[in-house]
């Protein structure tokens, strides 16, 4: 049955409104993992799985899950999911849409009496946000088997241990110590996402068809001058941590500006985060941390990159009056995206009359942790001026819903090829 793109619009729209509408009131759009919002969110999800008539189900790493089962006895299993959670003051679609998207599909199939010859499962992954426990993608990561316990027992900054709110939340931390026995059953992960950048846009393009996903590293670095009155410490004798950060600000970025140029592969570099101590206009700065975030495809320009940086680092704690250190605290490898999906959905978009280019992502995604175990692949569609993780994020609809026709004709290419390889 042909999905029509254009009477599918109000079914994405009305839902996107709904979860819009669940956010911190005075800081719209936040809904983050384990807040009371984002309770609130997976209550209004379990909703609409229960309308689609689906069985609901939270895993063991608290993945929010609701399933269409085949009439065929078999436990093979396509998934479509993404994540409800957001960063502070994020925007309506990221992680939403896809969410949504994957409803869509499933209320095609249920008003269309169609069945398939796989399971169908909506997934909502937890946590896929970089959070207060200092990591992201949790479900996609407990999925896969690759989240340990020096993870599971990190406290965020109340107190609160991860590995308790997993179990709060209906998971069962005690089992994820591998990937979980449902990836034996995987046939396919798909997600649908907005691209959070401009190529589409910028090209006029309808989909983007994801070849890989970069490796993603954070590295702490902290700076330790002197606190001091700012009015009598004169300034050849001071030790002033700001400064000397300042300084690695600037150098993270002429480096990565350079590397990017030299390099036709993706590569960004990124300090975001800062903390400066005491934070007073009348004391000098005496102790600064702030977070490096590294994506490249390139491990070489990575690695030309650390050495650089370090080099720097090394020159500071010779000339300075500070100190400074660097450690690592987070890594994502470099992935590729199934080739046979790959091949599938670009397939998908061309018979949909859907202009389509094949590019990498510059995010990461709970795809990126999937494709570790099991074939796994995703499509972009455009959001305006390339903006996401603000509240000016801004997808059209009919975007989402183009999108949307590329899922479900992913799903009968899929259901075609399991029914070839029956006979």
């Amino acid at each position: 049955m042909e999905f029509d793109i254009n009477s599918n619009i109000s079914f994405i729209q009305e839902r996107i409104n709904d979860l819009e509408k669940i956010t911190e009131k005075e800081n719209p759009y936040t809904r983050l993992v384990f807040s009371k919002e984002f309770y609130d969110g997976r209550s209004w999800l379990r909703d609409q799985y229960t309308s689609l008539d689906l069985s609901i189900s939270t895993d063991e790493v608290g993945n929010l899950i609701g399933l269409l089962k085949t009439n065929k006895k078999n436990k093979q299993l396509v998934i479509i999911g993404s994540h409800i959670d957001t960063v502070p003051s994020g925007g309506r679609y990221d992680g939403i849409a896809g969410v949504v998207s994957a409803l869509c599909v499933i209320n095609h199939i249920k008003k269309n009496d169609i069945d398939l010859p796989f399971n169908l499962a909506v997934y909502d992954y937890l946590g896929e946000e970089l959070n207060d426990w200092g990591t992201s993608c949790i479900g996609s990561r407990g999925l896969a088997g690759v989240i340990n316990e020096e993870i599971l027992s990190r406290k965020n900054t109340a107190g609160l241990v991860l590995k308790e709110e997993i179990d709060k939340i209906g998971g069962n931390s005690k089992l994820l110590n591998k990937p979980l026995p449902v990836i034996k059953n995987i046939l396919a992960c798909l997600e649908l996402h907005i691209e959070q950048g401009k190529v589409l846009e910028d090209r006029k393009i309808e989909i983007g068809v994801v070849r890989s996903i970069p490796s993603i590293s954070r590295f702490s670095v902290t700076v330790k001058g002197q606190a001091g009155h700012s009015g009598t410490i004169l300034m050849n004798q001071r030790s002033d941590a700001l400064v000397t950060a300042s300084e690695i600000i600037s150098f993270v970025n002429k480096s990565a500006l350079k590397l990017s140029q030299k390099s036709n592969q993706h590569f960004v570099a990124t300090i975001g985060k800062i903390n400066v101590h005491p934070n007073s206009a009348a004391i000098i700065p005496g102790f600064v941390e702030m977070t490096i975030d590294l994506r490249a495809t390139s491990q070489n320009s990575k690695e030309e990159f650390l050495n650089i940086l370090n080099k720097k680092i090394s020159l500071l704690n010779d000339t300075s009056s500070c100190n400074v250190k660097i450690k690592d605290l987070a890594f994502a490898p470099y992935v590729e995206m199934d080739k046979d999906l790959i091949y599938l959905f670009q397939k998908s978009a061309n018979s949909l009359g859907l202009s389509n280019t094949i590019m990498d992502s510059g995010a990461g995604h709970d795809t990126a942790q999937l494709s570790r175990v099991v074939p796994a692949g995703m499509i972009f569609i455009p959001c305006k001026d390339g903006l996401s993780h603000c509240p000016e994020e801004y997808a059209k609809v009919s975007d989402i819903s183009k999108g949307t026709a590329v899922l479900w004709e992913m799903v009968q290419n899929l259901a075609r090829k399991k029914i070839e390889a029956d006979i």
